[in-house]
């Protein structure tokens, strides 16, 4: 007599669709950029690191600080709402560019 088992795959179905790949800028003079941050791993570090450099690079840049969106890694309602204001307050705020930084 055999055993059956159920097989689970263990990485789930895609939650979301693939998102188009939208055309990326030849240079980064006069672009507003952000900083999103999830509060875990030396953001405020590496952001002053990455803004030297790019102000080093190009000119006219913008940059709005990752306090300015809020923590996206915190508790699930706040994660939520933040994640849903998102879009708007990119948008609001006129940003051409975002760099996310996750820690590890």
């Amino acid at each position: 007599m055999s055993d059956a088992y159920q097989v689970v795959w263990p990485l789930g179905r895609r939650a979301i669709e693939d998102v188009a790949e939208r055309e990326r800028p030849h240079n980064l003079n006069g672009k507003t950029i952000a900083f999103l941050w999830d509060y875990l791993f030396r953001g405020p570090e590496m952001f002053d690191v990455i803004e030297s450099e790019i102000n080093s690079r190009y000119t006219g840049v913008t940059f709005v600080s990752y306090d300015e969106f809020g923590n996206f890694h915190a508790s699930m309602a706040e994660e939520k709402r933040i994640l849903e204001q998102l879009p708007e307050m990119l948008h609001t705020r006129k940003v051409d560019l975002v760099i996310a930084a996750v820690g590890a």
